[in-house]
């Protein structure tokens, strides 16, 4: 099976593509780090982090997942046949 007849990816696109892996993997490093470090700060009366559990998930796996599934679509996206 070749695939030679199959347009390649435009140096553009792949630009564009090694642009949002960069930038997806440093949001997802920071995120992951502010998960880990963590950000609430009870009140004296205990009340205040009733959500911290719901934020953690949303920084760290919640961002891992929106990247994976956008360069998903980046990659389907860039080498989908153009007719």
């Amino acid at each position: 099976m070749s695939f030679s007849d199959r347009p390649t990816v435009s140096p553009l696109a792949a630009a564009g593509c090694l642009l949002f892996g960069i930038v997806g993997a440093i949001i997802v490093g920071l995120l992951a780090v502010g998960a880990a470090l963590g950000h609430c700060a009870p009140q004296p009366d205990g009340t205040g982090c009733e959500n911290s559990g719901l934020i953690d998930f949303l920084m760290f796996p919640g961002s891992l997942i929106v990247a994976l599934l956008g360069g998903i679509w980046l990659a389907r996206f860039v080498t989908r046949d153009r007719n």
